[in-house]
């Protein structure tokens, strides 16, 4: 059986330059069953049936026929313990499947007559998971890795996996463009060969931001495929995972903005090459962050979990429309079919599911009664948005109750007693946190709107009180107006910047819970945020990120 097949294959291309591979390996790219001795004593007789068959086939003498021995993954073991073929054949070296080449020759080895190649992978079906998707392959590893395989005289032939054709179109053309020479590649000019690509596709006037995009998303995509990325790939504590989510929003931006100043004629290209690559991975970044998001935010009982998973369902929805439009749409739907690989929720190294899986989010029952946050300190600091409170009291008299006003401020939100008509007596807001360690010296910065002193001109108060300690008054507008001595030093810069900030110092706490109580004693004052300066508070425009939270 495997002697007639390689015969009529013979037959097939003994009048074509077709190379010809010997030996072989097991069935579905597995190993050989069997002992090594056994298999390698078997491939030693099958390398000499095959030759003969080039002999009795093309009536030439075997070594006048260009043959390789490809020395895959299964196979490579063979030749590390001594199996060798005939020294006119050609011995194909290969990658792990992810770019980085298994074995080189040594320097006797590279004097065989044959000579050496090298088998290349930007796409991949296998383990840990495929990567079949889009091109996740840097520009700058591929040429390191091909530089470093030349270097070492593998330089008879060169092949590139790259599955689907379309998506690897610049990964293939830097490939094929670096085998035909390697030495004009170096590490000075190799984004050289990226901008003479774009100028090819996009013009001149276009070409190096073209270029730019190009690399920064190969770069990217290089950081873990979609088929890889979930919800704990990067780290929300850090701030890791806001940042790369951030990369691709930047990303998106900045090539949607060049896409728009293109001539029409270049906008299908762009979209195959650029665009489509840049929306696509961003928006799967975009996704499994909204679904870290609303874990984190369900764990803690917080209701803002519920936009992270309103936002983690849009953009698994944006998923399959950005792949129908590219497969139906984009240049009247002649490249369709190539982006319906599945690339999402993957279990094991294959795709053997039926469609792309929406990630589980969760979401949290929104009650009736507000607060019930409880804050730990990150860092010497406890920042607090002052919508976060732990408890609230509404004033004893009238009709006025705690108002949030989303948007409001630099941050989050703004917090006021609503209607300002109303009597403010007995209302509170109380803030609690975690300390770790004993604070010499706690500050607590109290953040509110520039309001102006409508209603007592001398000021408007609130009061601050620390573990129900005695209250300390705060009056925070009393110079924000326009007399000489204070409107440019004073009234100017706090009315422009919209919020006035004080400090109040309560001297030395003990590690452990404590409750910042905040009480407004006339109306109109909005609180935006909270921050307890443990030691560790550091002058920010938008006074630190919120500190980790709870909510009970």
């Amino acid at each position: 059986g495997l002697q007639r097949f390689f015969r009529e294959g013979i037959e097939r291309a003994k009048d074509t330059e077709d190379l010809i591979t010997i030996g072989m390996r097991g069935d579905g790219d597995a190993g050989l069953a069997g002992s090594d001795e056994d298999n390698m004593k078997m491939l030693e007789g099958l390398f000499a049936d095959q030759r003969q068959i080039i002999k009795e086939v093309t009536g030439k003498s075997a070594d006048k026929r260009p043959q390789v021995w490809a020395l895959y993954k299964e196979v490579q073991a063979y030749y590390d313990k001594g199996l060798r073929v005939p020294d006119d054949v050609i011995i194909l070296l290969s990658d792990d499947n992810w770019g980085n080449v298994r074995r080189l020759p040594n320097d006797a080895e590279r004097n065989r007559k044959g000579g050496w190649g090298m088998y290349y992978h930007v796409d991949y079906v296998g383990a840990p998971r495929n990567s079949k998707w889009l091109n996740i392959t840097p520009i700058q590893n591929l040429w390191e890795q091909m530089q470093l395989t030349y270097d070492y005289g593998v330089d008879k032939i060169w092949v590139l996996n790259v599955g689907d054709l379309k998506p690897m179109e610049y990964p293939i053309t830097l490939f094929l463009d670096m085998a035909w020479d390697p030495t004009s590649f170096t590490v000075d000019n190799l984004l050289d060969h990226t901008y003479e690509f774009c100028l090819e596709f996009f013009g001149e006037e276009q070409a190096r931001e073209a270029a730019r995009l190009l690399n920064l998303c190969c770069k990217y995509n290089g950081r873990i495929s979609a088929e890889m990325l979930d919800a704990r790939t990067y780290s929300l504590e850090t701030g890791e995972f806001e940042q790369v989510c951030d990369d691709y929003a930047r990303l998106e931006a900045e090539a949607l903005r060049q896409y728009l100043t293109l001539e029409p004629e270049y906008r299908d290209a762009y979209q195959q090459v650029i665009l489509f690559p840049i929306q696509a991975m961003g928006n799967i970044y975009d996704m499994y962050y909204s679904q870290a998001m609303n874990h984190k935010l369900v764990a803690n009982n917080d209701p803002a979990a519920n936009y992270w998973a309103e936002r983690c369902e849009f953009a698994f929805k944006r998923d399959a429309e950005l792949c129908e439009y590219y497969n139906k749409e984009m240049s009247g739907g002649k490249w369709d079919g190539m982006m319906i690989q599945k690339h999402i929720s993957y279990t094991s190294w294959n795709d053997n599911f039926r469609a792309d899986v929406q990630p589980p989010v969760s979401r949290v029952e929104v009650g009736d009664k507000p607060g019930g946050y409880l804050f730990n300190e990150k860092n010497g600091v406890v920042a607090m948005e002052a919508e976060h409170f732990y408890s609230q009291t509404n004033p004893t008299a009238g009709s006025a109750e705690w108002t949030t006003i989303p948007y409001m401020g630099r941050t989050l939100s703004g917090v006021a007693l609503m209607p300002y008509s109303q009597p403010t007596d007995g209302a509170s807001l109380t803030y609690k946190f975690t300390v770790d360690s004993d604070v010499d010296n706690l500050t607590a910065i109290i953040v509110v709107k520039s309001t102006l002193a409508f209603k007592r001109l001398e000021g408007h108060r609130y009061m601050v009180s620390l573990d129900g300690s005695d209250e300390v008054e705060v009056v925070f507008n009393e110079r924000l107006n326009e007399d000489e001595r204070n409107i440019y030093s004073v009234f100017y810069p706090t009315v422009a910047s919209r919020i006035k900030e004080d400090r109040v110092s309560f001297g030395r706490i003990s590690k452990g819970e404590h409750t910042l109580t905040l009480r407004p004693i006339e109306p109109g004052t909005v609180f935006e945020k909270v921050v307890i300066d443990c030691g560790g508070f550091i002058r920010s425009f938008l006074y630190m990120p919120e500190s980790p939270y709870v909510r009970e």
